[in-house]
């Protein structure tokens, strides 16, 4: 099979594909995911031994929060698209870019090579500092603002198709948000909210 060159990426093709497929995919995990870790070390603190849903939750998380950030916040490179594909509009976030206190380094080097996450520095919240695996829901809170921006810009444009792609983002960020109510209404997370006596919370919207 042939090899394509490093750094060569192929045009884009179908933008209204890339949000329907490959952006939707990323968002929908994220909060599905976020939503699971929440549910799972915030609202239910099972700690069943040999039981790890949240920290496959809290991996798949920053693993998608990753993906998502990185397009949102730059620009196509060599080896992945981003909003330029889109818009001028320059979407930015402090707390992931910023070179001294963002997420993006600590995210980066502990999601991709094997380090202690809880030796690594805090990071900045609205709530305070917290450790990395503290951040699952704080990552997918700052993507969903980003991805409304991107819609904004989009729907904001003088250029109808744009408009139109922007009108597809907002359904496919609702539909992604719908779906991440579905983990809190899973069977299997309502009987162990019944055990404890408690009542599970939607996340996200």
């Amino acid at each position: 099979m042939k090899k394509r060159m490093k750094g060569k990426l192929p045009p884009l093709g179908d933008r209204e594909e890339y949000i329907e497929r490959h952006l939707f995919n990323e968002l929908r995990w994220m909060l599905a995911a976020a939503t699971e870790w929440s549910i799972q070390k915030e609202q239910l603190a099972l700690e069943i031994s040999g039981y790890h849903m949240d920290v496959f939750a809290m991996d798949s998380t920053f693993l998608h929060a990753r993906a998502l950030f990185e397009f949102f916040l730059n620009p196509t490179k060599g080896n992945y698209y981003g909003r330029t594909e889109f818009t001028s509009a320059n979407l930015a976030s402090d707390s992931y870019s910023n070179k001294v206190s963002g997420w993006s380094g600590p995210l980066h080097s502990h999601l991709m090579h094997a380090q202690d996450r809880s030796k690594g520095r805090k990071l900045e919240t609205p709530d305070g500092a917290k450790d990395l695996n503290e951040m699952p829901v704080y990552f997918a809170r700052e993507v969903l603002r980003l991805w409304e921006e991107f819609e904004d810009a989009l729907l904001n444009s003088g250029d109808q198709q744009d408009r139109r792609l922007g009108s597809l983002a907002r359904k496919k960020r609702n539909e992604a948000i719908n779906s991440a109510r579905c983990v809190t209404n899973s069977k299997v997370a309502e009987r162990h909210a019944q055990e404890k006596g408690i009542q599970l919370k939607p996340v996200f919207g």
